[in-house]
């Protein structure tokens, strides 16, 4: 179907990055400006992909907030928020008190991997198993590393494909065929378009892996089975500010797992695509089947591939089986989670 506002041309490839990135204005600002430009003049930018991109997103738009209503105004202008997690099955505790954990790495910079490793070891958390994906010619530096680990381990084998979200699809349905019910999703993170590429690993590794992490995050899903991923607190971002040129992948995906485009609006997710998730709320990105080809050839790209639509995908898989999305600073008596409007780390 050709869009009435493009005439079927395709849209003008603009990059607002350098642009974004110097604007003195924090990122609700910046998108409630771009808001009211796109809407109030669309003729003018109907032919640039940022229009396109913009356009197709409104289905994640809060529409719990009216343009006219104050609570829009003082969301619009808010770093952040809190939204409630509903949970029918708070306090109810597992019978399986000390559950096996299985830890997917994604290995491509052996450095990376190390520090990695370091940090799992100073866990008070023994029950570990490790999944460890990797390309074939840093197999033998990744083995040895992992040879000096006093945790059972597994390597597959990957090509350099798909970013960390391809191996892990890949490896998961041993994860599982292993009887594993917890998963701890990480990968050796390098953001290399951006300055603060360390800080924003280091940052994801320290609340999923620091002091008493581990632990936590296993206490919070045995005392809330409605939850099925935890991520990294102030990197759980609104899909409709950070859905990049994603939007209609997403949307076809969340569709092929059944789930309506009426109910993912406010969808939210875990930046960097690292968090604890249960096995009920995997299965329904795994079911989606999807293979190599359906992955493009790692050219460098920042945004609009596979991996960032899937990345994006893990919420919206929430909703098959009516599970919740929360942080790794939840409390059961206080079941809310901070969503990010302004991420220190992304453009």
């Amino acid at each position: 179907m050709k869009d009435n506002l493009t005439n079927g041309k395709p849209p003008i490839i603009l990059n607002f990055d350098k642009v974004w990135q110097i604007m003195p204005l924090n990122r609700p600002k910046k998108e409630l400006l771009k808001s009211i430009l796109f809407s109030a003049f669309p003729f003018i930018f109907k032919t640039f992909a940022v229009f396109q991109n913009w356009k197709n997103a409104q289905v994640f738009k809060d529409k719990t907030f009216s343009f006219w209503s104050l609570k829009f105004w003082q969301r619009s202008f808010s770093k952040s928020y809190v939204i409630r997690v509903h949970s029918e099955k708070t306090n109810e505790i597992s019978s399986n008190t000390n559950p096996k954990l299985a830890i997917a790495i994604h290995a491509f910079y052996p450095e990376i991997f190390s520090e990695i490793l370091q940090l799992i070891e100073k866990s008070d958390y023994k029950k570990i198993y490790l999944y460890i994906t990797t390309p074939s010619e840093i197999s033998k530096s990744i083995e040895e590393i992992l040879n000096k680990s006093s945790f059972p381990f597994q390597i597959m084998n990957v090509e350099n494909r798909g970013r960390d979200i391809l191996p892990f699809l890949k490896i998961l349905p041993k994860i599982f065929d292993d009887g594993n019910e917890l998963v701890l999703k990480l990968h050796t993170k390098k953001s290399n378009h951006l300055n603060r590429k360390d800080l924003w690993s280091n940052d994801l590794f320290n609340k999923l892996l620091g002091d008493g992490a581990i632990n936590k995050a296993i206490n919070i899903f045995q005392e809330n089975p409605d939850i099925g991923i935890i991520g990294p607190t102030k990197h759980i971002l609104p899909m409709y500010y950070y859905y990049g040129a994603n939007a209609l992948t997403v949307e076809f995906l969340s569709n092929k797992m059944g789930v309506k485009k009426s109910d993912l609006s406010n969808l939210n997710f875990v930046a960097g695509s690292m968090f604890y998730a249960t096995k009920e709320a995997l299965l329904p990105i795994l079911n989606l089947g999807l293979k190599d080809e359906n992955f493009e050839i790692e050219k460098n790209q920042t945004d609009g591939t596979m991996a960032h639509a899937v990345e994006r995908t893990f919420s919206a898989a929430l909703l098959v089986n009516n599970l919740q999305l929360a942080d790794t600073e939840y409390k059961s008596n206080k079941p809310v989670v901070l969503i990010s409007k302004a991420h220190h780390f992304s453009i």
